[in-house]
């Protein structure tokens, strides 16, 4: 079987290609079952398909997003912007990048195309693909914008993709689930059971705490706190990375009587030096410690020497995210934002806290204090993490990815 994962990391996750994303795990957790996966990573950072081998060991192409004709690159050049780059008019990037996939897909001999996320541009052209490749698509986080025009036009705009997919992956999210059913037109029996973040359960592992924070110079008398992020500008993207207002909750909860919280930050992006200045106009240079990006196999170092981790972003549940799986399988527990104000503070593996920094600082704090509550909570996340390994990430793919081109060959 010969799959390939289209990776939406586009700009600037192409320039460091050897982080660890969802899809280059799922490659080589069919690999291990004896099956070929291609990622594909749609760039605006070259003119031709450029192929690399990942240190996993499945090839990676970046492969152009724009065309001569369709987008030529004087016309839209790249830019940033809150979350990363873009071009002036991405929504273009669609079609050339499709027409350019055709061709690789083709010269690949390509049996089954799997997308990373339906709430992507590029994914939208994908009905031109669906007659000629059976296509997957997967869900990783996102939500249809709350702004009426702007959800009309991305609803307008995915259904016909999604109706070409033959099967659409994600785990238990019961809002996106509504979504699918009720917004995009996507029945039930379309949908397939998947977690998408997984773990190396060879690499994450917990080590000695105490050794571990020797070697990172963290104080054992604080409660120390991990984010492991991408660090984008400050925005108001409701489903966006948002470690400014984790600085907030953060800060609420030190000035509210937690003299002993520290938080220590692995990340890098392009809004780096203006977190730092945030950091430091918020007074809290000295409680704020960022390492910049470190390797993803010392990460489990990292994991091991906190007592908590914080995913700054909006969840219904701890069932999302590459880092909530880790540190679950570091044996720590984990934070993040409630997604809904009716959303369950307490969950298994951790908890939420509120939106709001004076709200999320008192529920932080209420449960860093609790006696037992993050051991127990970290005990819980190495249960869930359990379930997201790679072998059984690679055994459901395969059985997806089966049942669909048994289909394929029926119809």
């Amino acid at each position: 079987m010969v799959t390939e994962l289209l990776d939406g990391r586009f700009v600037p996750w192409e320039e460091v290609l050897e982080w660890e994303s969802y899809l280059d795990l799922y490659c080589l957790a069919i690999r291990r079952r004896g099956h070929k996966g291609i990622i594909y990573v749609p760039s605006i950072g070259v003119s031709k398909t450029e192929t690399y081998v990942h240190k996993f060991g499945h090839a990676v192409k970046r492969i152009p997003a724009y065309n001569r004709l369709l987008a030529p690159k004087a016309l839209l050049p790249a830019r940033p912007y809150e979350a990363g780059y873009t071009t002036v008019f991405g929504q273009a990037l669609g079609p050339p990048f499709t027409l350019n996939l055709l061709t690789e897909a083709a010269r690949d001999g390509t049996q089954l195309l799997h997308y990373s996320s339906y709430y992507t541009s590029f994914f939208v052209p994908a009905f031109l693909i669906g007659g000629r490749i059976p296509i997957v698509v997967q869900y990783t986080g996102g939500a249809l914008p709350q702004d009426n025009p702007q959800r009309l036009f991305w609803k307008l705009s995915i259904i016909p993709a999604l109706q070409a997919s033959r099967a659409v992956l994600l785990g238990d999210y019961g809002s996106e689930i509504r979504a699918l059913v009720h917004d995009l037109a996507v029945p039930r029996k379309k949908q397939e059971f998947f977690d998408a973040p997984i773990v190396d359960s060879a690499v994450f592992h917990e080590s000695d705490k105490n050794e571990a924070q020797r070697k990172l110079g963290f104080d054992p008398h604080m409660k120390n706190i991990l984010s492991v992020t991408y660090i984008p500008k400050r925005h108001s993207i409701l489903f966006a990375k948002d470690p400014y207002l984790m600085v907030d909750i953060i800060g609420r909860a030190i000035r509210r009587g937690g003299d002993d919280i520290m938080l220590h930050l692995a990340g890098f992006g392009i809004g780096i030096e203006e977190f730092r200045e945030y950091v430091i106009a918020a007074g809290l240079e000295k409680r704020v410690r960022i390492f910049g990006k470190i390797p993803h196999e010392q990460l489990p170092l990292y994991y091991s020497a906190c007592d908590l981790v914080f995913v700054p972003y909006r969840l219904e549940k701890l069932n999302e995210g590459l880092a909530t799986i880790e540190a679950f399988a570091c044996n720590r527990p984990v934070t993040a934002f409630k997604r809904h104000d009716s959303d369950p503070v307490d969950q298994r593996g951790g908890f939420l806290v509120e939106d709001r920094p004076e709200q999320g600082g008192a529920t932080l704090l209420d449960r860093l204090r609790r006696p037992g509550y993050l051991e127990g909570k970290g005990k819980e996340g190495m249960a869930v993490s359990g379930q997201c390994t790679i072998e059984s990430a690679g055994k459901r793919l395969e059985e997806i990815y089966a049942k669909v081109l048994r289909n394929t060959n029926r119809s």
